[in-house]
């Protein structure tokens, strides 16, 4: 028999290398596998499932000496505030106290005044870059703000000297309309004019107007901060509008799900200002993120999420948590997470910038990623390493 290698294997080898007598502890999934943002969070969910089978396959936690595996309880957010409340509720119904997600900005704010006044649930945040929604006490999150987002964007600027540009946001995505003030302020500091401020909304398909006024204005560059799917439209309507500009976009965009709006010609040249993706760790060599692609590939027979990554961390951030506070109870997690370094978590994937003494997370809960342009060369996204890395 040929013999099991990496992180297929150990998912593969899950259910025979978990001892019979470990304690189950039980991980909150809330991730929308279902509705508009499912592309971005069906694949989280699925990360999450592989963290979990890998480390149970390694023998699972060691908690003051004794033996516990993970147990996932998935619930569907469907990116929706009013349904992810729900979720959490069924959660802490079945004494789930240790949560992953959610994605949606939208999602995250309805859910940070439930869990702040929770002594009872430890919260890590894998998706929404929306502002304000950890505290350091019992809300963590390993993935960026907005403002780090707009890092690359105010790189890019930079970089490249544009002139003038005009901004069309996502009017219900809170995290980029709460940052756009602070965006527009570092832009024109550059010396970029803003000739226009737009909205559009999750799930429009029509941007004609709007673009016509953009076309009109012929700024140097069009930025477009939100999801994909209308970002590639309001792409590909702007060319046929005649905007002959750069475009550049500010959003975790899957090849898969752009190119289902858009052909890849029309993309050829499209800048993204987001923090390096699973894809950007692939491109660049990064021999863990390769290994999570091969065994998300074996068991799903498709390629990992855009943000895959961080889902896998975070699985593995609370485990080093719970391990190092030897202990399931929250407080005790919630110091270690507060207290964990970069260093003590070695399978992690993304790119974090230490905090003094090492620190994974900031007195807020939030971890630094690392700014990152990329590029839409061919068929996907490359590092624009011109720009920045």
């Amino acid at each position: 028999m040929k013999p099991f290698s990496g992180i297929g294997a150990a998912c593969a080898l899950a259910m025979l290398a978990t001892p019979l007598w470990a304690d189950e502890i039980v991980v909150g999934d809330l991730h929308p596998i279902t509705g508009p943002a499912n592309f971005y969070g069906l694949p989280e969910s699925r990360a999450i499932q592989l963290a979990v089978e890998e480390i149970n396959a390694a023998g699972g936690l060691s908690v003051g000496g004794e033996s516990h595996t993970f147990r996932i309880q998935t619930e569907d957010t469907q990116a929706n505030p009013t349904v992810g409340v729900s979720a959490l509720k069924k959660l802490v119904s079945s004494d789930v106290r240790f949560v992953i997600g959610p994605l949606s900005s939208g999602v995250g704010p309805a859910l940070f005044p439930i869990i702040d006044r929770s002594d009872a649930i430890t919260q890590i945040i894998d998706g929404t870059i929306a502002e304000g929604v950890t505290n350091g006490r019992n809300i963590f999150r390993n993935q960026a703000t907005v403002s780090q987002y707009d890092v690359s964007v105010v790189a890019l600027f930079k970089a490249k000297g544009y002139g003038s540009v005009t901004m069309m946001t996502d009017r219900f995505h809170a995290g980029f309309v709460g940052t756009q003030p602070a965006l527009a302020a570092s832009l024109k500091e550059l010396g970029a004019e803003i000739a226009g401020e737009e909205g559009y909304k999750l799930g429009d398909t029509d941007f004609s107007a709007t673009l016509t006024r953009v076309a009109s204005r012929n700024p140097d560059v069009l930025l477009i901060r939100g999801y994909p799917a209308e970002g590639a439209l309001i792409t590909k309507q702007a060319r046929q509008l005649g905007f002959e500009g750069q475009v550049v976009w500010e959003m975790v965009s899957p090849p898969s799900t752009v190119l289902k709006n858009i052909s890849a010609a029309e993309m050829e040249g499209v800048y993204n200002c987001i923090p390096a993706t699973t894809e950007d760790y692939i491109a660049l060599g990064n021999e863990k993120a390769i290994a999570l692609e091969e065994a998300y590939r074996a068991r799903f027979n498709e390629p990992a999420g855009e943000l895959s990554v961080l889902s896998y961390d975070a699985v593995h951030i609370l485990k080093a948590a719970i391990e190092k506070a030897g202990s399931l109870e929250n407080a005790a997690v919630n110091a270690a997470l507060a207290d964990l370094t970069v260093e003590e978590v070695p399978q992690l994937i993304s790119d974090y910038v230490p905090g003094e003494g090492g620190q994974l997370f900031d007195d807020k809960g939030q971890v630094t990623l690392r700014s990152a342009v990329s590029v839409w060369q061919g068929e996907g996204w490359h590092p624009a390493t011109d720009v920045i890395r």
